[in-house]
């Protein structure tokens, strides 16, 4: 029987939460993922994407090695290529597109998903700046500075920074049925203790359901009731902390 090993590892999907793993190895092959209940934060929880990983990264399905497409869109017809004949025949027809348009032809599109800090941030936006400004790119064309362009960034972006002002993401308060599933214990055990918990929101969610007040404000006015709360702070004469 080969010898089983634990390897302490976090979730590697573009969530604030960051879940800690355990995933068991034997002969150089994960066997099993799981939760780590030492996690302060986690407690051994891990959400439906990431229970079953092991079906995604050992799936026979998985494309493992490059396919050069030998046939009409949508015909399935594909060859196997090495990845050096792969990076030669992308590196030539970028070049060639370059050399013929400039490189705001070429559109570098991606999203973080699984992509940590080494794939997203360091090598995906250095490959990019080096290979020369794109026009989705421009900081002076008003959009974001160089890097992968990201087509529902605009949307989520405008939707972000009045929710969550220059926060890097929303407070663990926002929403945390569907999206700060983790909170959910630290938010019960202090509805235990006696703390009021107030859910603003138009439509009845799970978090809502479960709050000891849900102020449904018509969609659109919630501007209205957020700038009657402060003012009412500041005639009560109250301090509040922003952010």
């Amino acid at each position: 029987m080969n010898e089983l090993t634990t390897v302490r590892g976090a979730c590697p999907h573009d969530c604030p939460d960051t879940c800690g793993m355990l995933v068991d190895v034997a002969d150089g092959k994960a066997v099993a993922v799981r939760g780590d209940p030492d996690n302060p934060v986690t407690r051994g929880w891990l959400c439906a994407k990431v229970r079953p990983y092991l079906d995604h990264v050992y799936h026979p399905g998985r494309l493992t090695h490059p396919l050069r497409r030998t046939g009409p869109k949508g015909s399935g017809r594909w060859a196997r290529v090495t990845w050096n004949d792969a990076l030669a025949e992308i590196a030539d027809r970028w070049t060639q597109v370059i050399a013929e348009h400039g490189a705001e032809a070429i559109l570098p599109y991606s999203y973080s998903g699984t992509l940590g800090l080494v794939q997203m941030t360091v090598s995906s936006a250095r490959l990019w700046n080096r290979l020369g400004p794109a026009s989705s790119n421009d900081p002076s064309a008003g959009r974001r500075p160089s890097g992968p362009s990201r087509p529902r960034w605009a949307p989520a972006g405008a939707s972000r920074m009045p929710t969550c002002s220059t926060a890097g993401s929303c407070s663990l308060g926002a929403q945390p049925g569907r999206h700060r599933p983790h909170f959910l214990p630290f938010l019960r055990q202090a509805q235990r203790a006696g703390c009021q918990v107030v859910v603003i929101d138009p439509r009845r969610t799970a978090t809502a359901r479960s709050a000891d007040w849900h102020l449904a404000p018509r969609p659109g006015s919630d501007g209205v009731l957020a700038l009657g709360l402060a003012r009412l702070l500041v005639d009560e004469g109250c301090t509040m902390r922003i952010g």
